[in-house]
């Protein structure tokens, strides 16, 4: 007989372990106890098959837990008579916290099986599927220290959570309709808010009447309505002050997608996976949704149902025999035949760890005759445009008021608010725009052990960062910290991740800028703290982030974006840098380019294009007078712009290659204002037509300059906008005929495309010439173009070049945390 302890760290509290590691235990007649601790799982083993006991928890642990370590000490024997699971234990250390998870394939089952107790209920979930870090105050992750504390489970729900046998063993969000959360709808009839009953079928009906919903979610409020109707869309993006920002969409299942953009294998597992994040997706030329959901774009953010209550929005049924329920829900008596359930119940209640996530996109017609009542609906952030998602029932009735016709609330608490995550498929793997749901606060692996510090991030897309020992716990996406309420959720967010993770940072980093919120609060969080505080350097910290990911000391790499502070005072953007954890070194850099009255410049993209033109061609009038500006921009106005250019106290200089993007947008008639950050470089990636591969022959020119003499090279872009404008006046651009026209500006960006590639290949075969290095790191914003990412990496490939892009985190500024938390912790290590 053998007895072992052993210490599992890991995600392994919320994932179903303790009740997985119980049933092993009594599968192999094994007898001792397994208990969370704020460390862990702490289990002790007893008995004969103790080796295959360890192989199988190694191998074939549950599917949601993620285990890092494992530590086995032998100990003497104890004669334990049984296997329990006993009262967790708070001790010093940390565990990782679970993130939220989608439905799993069984509580769907259970969601639309009318002969299951939890039929039609929004809040059915198990051990493998319901909210996790949203709902977690405070470690171990037991009910005491959830949300559903004020939840007193009634006798049906506590004999499953005892049942070692049950899925809904330990489960700690278990609930039913009896004893758990009720969804409540009010709607607004005048100055009044009326609660009405049947809050789903009733919801789903006022969604039909092109009404607008605030619907609170998992992590915070959605706005809802029909994306097919287009005035109802538009009437959304005016109350929303959306401007022109793309609005996210939920369809009921991949086939629903397949209608109006393209989806991949690759992009299919992602759609469905238990993340469920928001995947960009190819539009199809003829997928009939308003233009108005996302305007000037190739792409449509699309993601599937990871709620009961999402699934219910689209699939409730009809009361089976009460046909005045379907003219409730608009449906005629004919239509009573297709949405009625054909459920064969089963015995699922049983524990299965094995497959709880198979492709339960759709209610397929083997297990349904439903058919949703939409095929895609807009379910954007609740919020006040540049505020944080809403999270409480009372703010939403409160800032919501002037913006939804009703409000589909419920009284499930949400401890933590998260965003809906945002990504892009990328060489079969997921590309971050945006890491909120379902990946946070999953930590990010180190390759070692640093000291406990801390990244304060920056100011747009802002993220911070945490590290404990080989983990880096970046937050879920904050923000632009330009209002108190974003800085609130900041300092909410830190204060809980703290707690949580049982950490007090002994540095900080934060970056360059002296006049971002982020530095301010740094420097003055340190001083409070009585701990150092480190100034680094925007895109010294976007390559720093890839270093921490992939485990470097050095790294050459290129960080494209629109803005960071240099350490010369001016504004940087389009770096090739060579980084150790020490220091920097900027090799490369564009031309700066004048911004004629600096922030302006940045919204009004056509200020960029006569800064481009003056420096081309000089202050040319004639030539001004033919290019699609012209009718955008009065000639009292562009002559304003040029003297304004020649004033360098209102014209700052910027290196941003996202700069040279909105140049050009706006120079070849795409875009002139930037109504949302990036709009004018998305409509030109947008412009490059499916199917198009880089090519060096189609490529403008440029020349590389040194300065000083033999130390940095500049990249002068003159020549290119030349042979941009004689592609203007030669080509189909100032055609009548809208067709034509959309192919010649359609070469004119992917020949552009084409040059920012031709730039990076040749400065970086310039730089392993020198210093012989075989890999690059990519990041920055620009780098989230998916044209001009993937082409890029293909290129470099073919180079014999190793391309390093971020995995873990978001290229843009969401990364930056990361960065500046892996410089400071290996310098305060060394």
């Amino acid at each position: 007989m053998k007895r072992l302890h052993i210490e599992v760290k890991g995600v392994v509290q919320g994932v179903g372990f303790r009740p997985f590691v119980y049933n092993l235990a009594q599968h192999l007649n094994l007898k001792g106890f397994v208990t969370n601790t704020s460390k862990g799982v702490t289990i002790e083993i007893e008995g004969e098959r103790v080796e295959e006991f360890i192989s199988k928890l190694q191998n074939n642990p549950p599917p949601l837990a993620k285990i890092y370590s494992i530590k086995k000490t032998e100990l003497s024997p104890n004669n334990y008579k049984t296997f329990e699971i006993i009262e967790s234990i708070d001790e010093t250390g940390f565990t990782h916290v679970s993130e939220d998870v989608s439905i799993c394939e069984d509580c769907l089952r259970e969601l639309f099986t009318p002969t299951d107790r939890r039929y039609l209920y929004p809040f059915i979930n198990c051990t493998n599927c319901g909210p996790r870090y949203t709902i977690t105050m405070k470690v171990p992750y037991d009910r005491p220290n959830t949300t559903m504390a004020v939840f007193k489970m009634c006798p049906e729900c506590l004999s499953e959570y005892k049942d070692p046998s049950n899925r809904r063993f330990h489960a700690q969000p278990n609930a039913c309709p009896v004893c758990g959360p009720q969804v409540r709808l009010f709607v607004k009839e005048g100055s009044a808010l009326n609660e009405i009953e049947n809050p789903i079928p009733e919801a789903i009906r006022l969604i039909k009447e092109g009404k607008i919903l605030a619907i609170r979610g998992l992590g915070g409020f959605h706005l809802c309505c029909d994306a097919r109707n287009e005035e109802t869309v538009k009437e959304l993006r005016k109350r929303k002050k959306r401007s022109n920002k793309p609005f996210a969409l939920m369809s009921p299942s991949v086939e629903a997608i397949e209608k109006f953009c393209r989806v991949s294998d690759e992009e299919r597992k992602i759609l469905t996976s238990p993340m469920r994040p928001i995947v960009l997706l190819s539009k199809k030329s003829h997928g009939n949704l308003p233009e108005a959901l996302a305007p000037n774009n190739a792409y449509l953010g699309f993601m599937l149902p990871y709620t009961p209550l999402h699934y219910l929005l689209f699939y409730y049924p009809a009361k089976v025999g009460d046909s005045s329920s379907f003219s409730l829900l608009g449906m005629t008596e004919e239509g009573r035949r297709g949405f009625l359930v054909v459920f064969t119940p089963r015995n699922d209640s049983k524990t299965d760890t094995t497959q709880p996530y198979k492709d339960n996109s759709a209610l397929r017609t083997s297990d349904f005759s439903l058919q949703p009542y939409f095929d895609a609906l807009v379910m954007t952030s609740g919020n006040i445009s540049e505020e944080p998602i809403i999270t409480k029932n009372e703010e939403a009735l409160e800032k919501l008021n002037n913006v939804a016709d009703a409000f589909l609330i419920h009284n499930r608490d949400i401890f933590m608010r998260v965003d809906d995550s945002v990504v892009r498929e990328l060489e079969g793997k997921i590309y971050f725009i945006r890491r909120a749901r379902g990946f946070v606060p999953k930590a990010i692996p180190l390759t070692e052990e640093l000291p406990e510090v801390m990244g304060a991030g920056a100011d747009l897309k802002n993220t911070f960062t945490l590290i404990k020992a080989d983990s880096a716990i970046m937050s879920q996406h904050i923000g632009d910290m330009e209002n108190l309420e974003t800085i609130e959720f900041y300092e909410e967010v830190l204060n809980n991740l703290k707690a949580v993770y049982r950490t007090e940072p002994s540095a900080v980093g934060h970056d360059l800028h002296p006049m971002y919120f982020s530095t301010s609060w740094a420097k003055e969080y340190a001083e409070k703290k009585c701990i150092p505080a480190f100034a680094l350097q925007h895109h010294y910290c976007h390559i720093a982030s890839l270093m921490a990911e992939y485990g470097l000391n050095e790294l050459f790499g290129i960080a494209f974006d629109g803005t960071g502070y240099g350490t010369d005072g001016t504004i940087w953007g389009s770096e090739f840098l060579y980084c150790t954890v020490k220091d920097f070194q900027r090799l490369a850099y564009l031309k700066p380019i004048s911004l004629p009255g600096g922030e302006n410049a940045i919204k009004e993209c056509s200020r960029i294009a006569l800064s481009l033109i003056d420096d081309a061609f000089g202050e040319d009038m004639d030539l001004i007078k033919k290019l699609p500006l012209f009718k955008e921009v009065s000639e009292e106005k562009i002559k304003q712009i040029l003297k304004i250019k020649r004033l360098s106290q209102f014209s700052p200089l910027s290196s941003g290659m996202g700069r040279l993007f909105d140049g050009v947008s706006s120079l070849i008639g795409v875009c002139h204002y930037n109504t949302h950050e990036a709009e004018a470089a998305i409509a030109l990636e947008s412009l490059i037509e499916q199917g198009r591969e880089f090519s060096e022959r189609d490529c403008y020119p440029f020349e590389l300059m040194s300065y000083p003499e033999g130390e940095t090279l500049i990249i002068d872009y003159r020549e290119m906008i030349r042979e941009i404008l004689k592609d203007v006046f030669r080509s189909e651009v100032n055609s009548s005929c809208h067709s034509e026209r959309k192919r010649g500006i359609s070469r004119i960006s992917w020949k552009f495309h084409n040059t920012i590639i031709r730039i990076i290949l040749e400065l970086t075969e310039h730089f392993r010439a020198k210093s012989g290095f075989d890999t690059v790191g990519l990041s920055g914003g620009v780098f989230q173009n998916a044209y001009l990412v993937k082409e890029t990496i293909k290129a470099l490939r073919k180079l014999g070049i190793k391309p390093f892009y971020h995995i873990n985190t978001p290229s843009n500024d969401a990364c930056i945390s990361l960065g500046q938390a892996y410089i400071v912790g290996k310098r305060v290590k060394n």
